[in-house]
């Protein structure tokens, strides 16, 4: 059995945002990691990966993951180990669109990404962890909600199914009239094991309001 890890890290999607409009800017940290190996618990403590946000970053500033470095270098080194480390396409306008030929960005040892999708290079036992960073300017008249969801398309029945799903709100109140709109962040953090089966595919799914 292999521990396998998928992190997402790395998406910034600009969907406009206005007062009482009720769209938002949404989305500028978000991307994949699948990693195999008995170090991968130990890498998400140890870099703070696991556990709540220490700092916000301003738009335009470029984030290096150190856990992104460790895994790069262990793949360099472990050769049966499965690694994929992909980003999301920024020019990609309405959609979620993955890179593996980016800075900073891994596939080896199986790992593929087809279809947009990663799919599972062997049968396991698979910890699947995510994060992304939603971001907007003010607080629309309606309800605003930020989801995120995990799902699998297994080879055994061919069905989507949800691993892990989330949903935050981040306005308590509207935005009053003639009151300045703010600029708000809210993460998303997930995690879990699953037994997963080889040719299985992950994706990833956000909403756009």
């Amino acid at each position: 059995i292999r521990d396998v890890e998928l992190a997402e890290e790395a998406l910034s999607k600009t969907a406009g945002g206005s007062q009482g409009s009720g769209r938002c800017l949404c989305l500028s940290l978000f991307s994949f990691f699948l990693v195999a190996g008995g170090t991968t618990l130990f890498c998400l403590l140890h870099f703070g990966v696991i556990g709540p946000q220490r700092e916000e970053f301003p738009t335009g500033y470029s984030i290096i993951s150190p856990l992104a470095q460790t895994l790069r270098s262990s793949s360099k080194t472990s050769s049966n180990k499965p690694v994929a480390h992909v980003v999301a396409n920024l020019s990609a306008q309405g959609q979620l669109r993955w890179l593996n030929t980016y800075a900073n960005t891994l596939l080896a040892n199986s790992v593929k990404l087809e279809d947009n999708q990663l799919v599972v290079p062997t049968d396991g036992l698979y910890l699947i962890y995510s994060q992304v960073l939603f971001r907007g300017q003010g607080c629309p008249s309606t309800h605003l909600f930020l989801t995120h969801t995990i799902s699998r398309i297994a080879v055994s029945y061919q069905t989507k199914v949800n691993l892990l799903s989330a949903i935050k709100s981040p306005c308590q109140r509207e935005t009053p009239e003639g009151a300045e709109a703010k600029p708000w962040y809210e993460p998303i953090y997930q995690g879990g094991v699953f037994q997963l089966e080889k040719g299985d595919r992950l994706s990833a799914e956000i909403n756009l309001p």
